[in-house]
């Protein structure tokens, strides 16, 4: 589906006609306010060396990851690839790392070799997509927020902990998790954990809210049914990787994700990449997604956060 139409386009600039440093000397909050998305066009990004000089000239610095997702592939320098996924499938909105307590607040994303066909990026402006919510189910969120239940094990689909917590101990994990507010559950089978994160959150210095969860990336009715129906067939409910509710405990249901994902339709633009692109995005208020594709598609990826200053 194709976004409103009265969504602003996708701000792009090009670094073949603005000098990077004249770039760095807006702030991030001025480059990012119509959408809290930047693309930038011919920034001749093609390693993690590139990138890292380009986050620094924003004033970002790279912020360590853990708790992925999916399994990426260290590039160095705090830059990853892309998370291991099949080409085939569509990855839905998503804020990365949206299930910590504080996600990074930028994400830089490069493009290092495009698809050769489809890959797309959609964008999706949490902003905008508040108001295309249902009333009730907003108001539920807002009031309520929202809880993950998330296991990890050696199984048909998820990673184990010792991959989600690289270099930690199950001492390391526990301390990092009481920071976080997580509760865990150790077993012979591996590690569920379980939070509670707000649902709506108030974005940018005008502190404007904004739709920013993972409800619906996370819940069991995302999934294809034929892949959620063997999945339960083969590890039972409880041995789904992620489960979502409401921070009261009542069910998101299939027609919650149906009407999240709907309004997400409805807000989102698409970055056509092109080699050497990168997408900035305020990754707490803006939402992103990707397309199937064909061929190498190659990607690096720079959780960031402003630069501390030297005292």
């Amino acid at each position: 589906m194709t976004g409103l139409t009265h969504l602003p386009a996708l701000p792009e600039v090009s670094l073949a006609g603005t000098a990077l440093e004249d770039l760095g000397a807006r702030t991030l909050p001025t480059l990012l306010d119509r959408t809290g998305a930047l693309l930038i066009r011919d920034a001749g990004i093609s390693s993690a060396t590139t990138l890292v000089e380009l986050a620094t000239a924003l004033g970002l610095s790279a912020q360590n990851q853990l708790e992925p997702f999916a399994a990426r592939r260290f590039r160095g320098h705090g830059v990853w690839s892309q998370p291991a996924w099949p080409n085939t499938s569509p990855m839905c909105m998503h804020h990365e790392l949206g299930w910590q307590q504080a996600p990074p607040p930028y994400l830089l994303i490069a493009c290092l070799r495009p698809a050769a066909s489809g890959g797309r990026t959609g964008v999706a402006d949490g902003r905008a997509v508040l108001p295309l919510l249902p009333a009730q189910l907003v108001k539920r969120a807002d009031r309520h927020g929202w809880s993950m239940v998330r296991r990890y094990a050696d199984s048909l689909i998820g990673m184990p902990w010792q991959e989600a917590f690289p270099g930690l101990d199950t001492a390391a994990v526990e301390a990092y998790a009481a920071t976080e507010g997580i509760e865990l559950e150790w077993s012979a089978d591996g590690l569920a954990t379980r939070r509670h994160r707000p649902a709506v959150r108030t974005t940018g210095p005008d502190r404007v809210p904004a739709w920013s969860n993972l409800l619906a990336f996370c819940s069991e009715w995302t999934m294809a049914p034929p892949v959620r129906e063997y999945l339960i067939s083969a590890l039972g409910r409880q041995g789904l990787p992620f489960e979502t509710a409401f921070g009261d405990g009542s069910p998101f249901t299939a027609a919650d994700v149906e009407a999240v994902n709907t309004a997400y339709d409805q807000a989102t633009v698409y970055v056509d990449w092109r080699a050497g692109d990168v997408l900035l995005l305020d990754n707490i208020r803006t939402a992103h997604s990707v397309e199937p594709f064909t061929g190498e598609r190659e990607m690096a990826v720079l959780h960031a956060a402003p630069l501390t200053p030297a005292h």
